[in-house]
């Protein structure tokens, strides 16, 4: 008979019949998924895992596997383990994997796999590539609960949506929306949870259109100090830094009456000379030279998220108008 066939080869044969042992296992023993790649498409990564609850919930918990099936992959071992051997080209491309990947090595004759969680760590490097040893006790039958420890917790994604939704229409529903600050904040100089809930208004174009000009800062534990909050210097000191983690305070802090936020930043950030005292007012001279740059670098992320937002270029101008008015400061 001619030869001129294609010719399904020992190797092949082995490689499907790993692929199947896996599948078995997955499937009758642990009650989970196998995703077999396409061969074109299989650059190392034979296939995925998904795993599956006892009552059926398909997760999206998800392991990849390379497979390797034949006595060969049994011979060599050390006093731990069998060792498997890779090539360079295969090393960069597991190591970026997005999920974890497992590396199985197959008896064909007895049905069993051995397995080890690949981490760039745990590979040793040889004069051709580089090799990983196999723990004798990674029976991949025997390792249900320790396959699914190497996987993040379930998550109920809907619950814990619907609790961000729940807070998302209060913000949209409000007409303004007060953020406040104690003094333990203020004495810690804390910026990062002023800066998450900033980044959480920014999460959609929706949102942020909707959060537009309402939020108001309130500095508590400060009512019975007769200073100004910008004469008081821890407070000066917390503004600059809250100034600097929050570029689109223009854009998202109230511009309307009544509203203090605006004035208070700026007056932290300049020099204040006080020229007359009265009960309940003084009259303060003003240097508007670093006021006049508290406007124009908060511009560019005013301009930058008018702009995400489709705003019109009419009502960017009126939202910087409103909010040079509401600084109550001849710049």
């Amino acid at each position: 008979m001619s030869t001129d066939f294609p010719k399904y080869t020992r190797s092949a044969r082995l490689g499907e019949q790993g692929v199947n042992i896996v599948t078995g296992i997955v499937s009758d023993a642990f009650g989970w998924l196998f995703k077999r790649n396409h061969q074109e498409h299989d650059f190392g990564i034979d296939g995925q895992i998904e795993i599956v609850t006892e009552d059926g919930m398909v997760t999206g918990q998800i392991l990849s596997v390379q497979i390797k099936c034949g006595k060969s992959f049994l011979r060599e071992t050390n006093q731990w383990g069998y060792i498997y051997r890779g090539e360079h080209k295969h090393l960069s491309y597991l190591c970026n994997y997005p999920i974890p990947v497992l590396i199985i090595i197959c008896d064909p004759e007895k049905g069993h796999c051995y397995w080890e969680h690949f981490k760039l760590e745990r590979a040793e490097p040889t004069p051709s590539g580089w090799k990983i040893t196999i723990p004798f006790q990674n029976n991949f039958d025997k390792s249900k609960d320790l396959l699914t420890s190497l996987v993040k917790p379930v998550r109920d994604g809907y619950s814990e949506l619907r609790r961000y939704w729940d807070l998302n229409k209060i913000l949209y529903d409000s007409n303004i929306i007060l953020y406040a600050f104690d003094k333990k904040d203020i004495e810690e100089q804390e910026v990062v949870r002023p800066r998450a809930f900033f980044d959480r208004l920014r999460s959609t174009r929706e949102l942020a259109l909707e959060s537009q000009g309402k939020v108001e800062f309130a500095f508590s534990d400060y009512d019975n100090d007769p200073r100004a909050l910008y004469e008081i210097p821890e407070v000066r000191r917390y503004v600059a830094l809250l100034d600097a983690a929050l570029p689109e305070i223009f854009f998202f802090i109230r511009n309307e009456d009544p509203t203090h936020t605006l004035s208070i930043f700026a007056l932290c950030q300049t020099k204040i000379r006080v020229l007359k005292r009265k009960k309940s007012n003084k009259i303060i001279e003003v240097d508007t030279c670093p006021v006049a740059k508290f406007i124009e670098r908060h511009c560019l992320a005013l301009n930058e998220l008018t702009e995400w937002v489709n705003m019109t270029r009419e009502d960017e101008e009126r939202l910087f108008n409103n909010v040079v008015r509401c600084l109550k400061i001849g710049v």
